[in-house]
C-alpha cells in the first residue's frame, strides 16, 4: 500500500500544495488564495489550504492519510507564531490524518528547494521579503520578516506603497511628475488621483492589493520614469543590505556560498542583475543559484528526508 506524503508552500499571494507517493512520484497538485495569517483571517487561509488540498487529492479520493506533511508558511517567524499556525492549520486538516505535521516559515522550504549546499541564503522579495541563511558551522541568520508596518523593505508591499505615495506627490505638486500618476488612476479606475481615497480605504487595500501595485513601477521603469527608477534602485539597496547582513554574520569569504533569490520582484532580470553586481562587488566566492522549480518542492524534498 502507498504512503503519501504533502508538500505546501502558504504565501501571502497563493497557496502551493504537492501530493507526492513515497518514490517521490507527483500524485497531483493544487493552488489556492493566501494561506499567510498576516494577510488573510484565519477562516479564509483553512479555507484556501483545504481547498489547495483538495484539489492536488481530486483524482485519488482514496487519499486521506498522510506520512507527512510539510508547511513551509510566510509571516511564522517566532515560536509562538508557530504554535498557532500549526494548530490552525491541524485543525484544518483534520479531515485528514497524519502521522507528522512539521511548520516551517517558508524562506526555509525555499533554500532547500533552490540549494543542497551547507553554506547557502535566500532572499525573498514577493508580497513579503525576508533573508534567510545557514553555514556548515550550523549557524543561522535571519533578518526582516516581521511585516509589513515592522520590515519588509525590498518587498512588492514596499514598492506598491511608494507608488501610491509618488502618484499623490506628483498630483499635488510635492514631488515631480511622474507616469506612475497616471498608472495609478488606470488601475483604480479613477479621473484623478483626488479621488483616490475611496478605493484605497474603504475598505482598506490588503497587503497583497498594495503589492499588486508594484506591477506599475516596473511598467514605469520601462517608460524611462525618473521617480519609479528612482524608488526600484532604492528596494535594490534594501535587498543588497538584508544579504549582506546575513552574509557578515555567516560567510567567512573561504568556502563558496549559493546565494538562491526567490519571489516575484526577484524574477525581474533587472532586479535580480543589480542585486548580484552589487553583492558581487562586497563579497567574495559567491554562486547565485536560480530555483529550477517551485518553492513547494523544497517542502518535499524535506518531506521526504527519512
Amino acid at each position: 500500500m502507498s504512503e503519501y506524503y504533502l508538500a505546501v508552500d502558504g504565501g501571502g499571494t497563493k497557496t502551493d500544495v504537492v501530493c507526492v507517493d513515497e518514490a517521490g512520484t507527483v500524485v497531483g497538485t493544487g493552488t489556492s488564495g493566501p494561506t499567510s495569517l498576516t494577510v488573510t483571517a484565519i477562516g479564509a487561509a483553512s479555507f484556501n489550504l483545504i481547498e489547495a488540498v483538495r484539489v492536488a487529492i481530486e483524482k485519488n479520493p482514496e487519499i486521506n492519510h498522510f506520512k507527512k506533511v510539510v508547511l513551509g508558511l510566510a509571516g511564522v517567524d517566532t515560536s509562538e507564531e508557530r504554535d498557532r499556525a500549526e494548530e490552525i492549520f491541524r485543525r484544518a486538516l483534520s479531515h485528514y490524518q497524519f502521522d507528522e505535521f512539521i511548520l516551517l516559515n517558508d524562506s526555509e522550504i525555499a533554500l532547500v528547494n533552490g540549494s543542497d549546499s551547507p553554506n547557502a541564503l535566500i532572499l525573498v522579495s514577493g508580497t513579503g521579503s525576508i533573508c534567510f541563511g545557514k553555514n556548515s558551522n550550523g549557524e543561522t541568520a535571519r533578518v526582516a520578516g516581521m511585516d509589513y508596518l515592522l520590515a519588509d523593505q525590498g518587498s512588492g508591499y514596499s514598492i506598491g506603497r511608494k507608488v501610491l505615495q509618488a502618484a499623490v506627490k506628483s498630483f499635488d505638486g510635492r514631488g515631480p511628475k511622474t507616469y506612475l500618476e497616471g498608472l495609478v488612476c488606470e488601475h483604480f479606475m479613477v479621473p484623478k488621483i483626488s479621488l483616490l481615497k475611496q478605493e484605497v480605504y474603504n475598505p482598506d487595500l490588503t497587503k497583497s492589493e498594495v503589492a499588486r501595485l508594484s506591477r506599475l513601477c516596473t511598467k514605469a521603469v520601462e517608460a524611462g520614469d525618473e521617480v519609479a527608477i528612482q524608488i526600484l534602485d532604492e528596494e535594490i539597496q534594501e535587498m543588497v543590505l538584508s544579504v549582506a547582513t546575513v552574509l557578515t554574520r555567516l560567510h567567512s569569504g573561504e568556502n563558496e556560498f549559493e546565494i538562491v533569490f526567490a519571489g516575484a520582484i526577484l524574477e525581474l532580470e533587472n532586479v535580480a542583475g543589480k542585486v548580484r553586481e552589487q553583492l558581487s562587488a562586497q563579497f567574495s566566492h559567491l554562486k547565485f543559484v536560480r530555483q529550477e522549480k517551485d518553492p513547494v518542492y523544497g517542502a518535499v524534498k524535506l518531506a521526504l528526508q527519512k
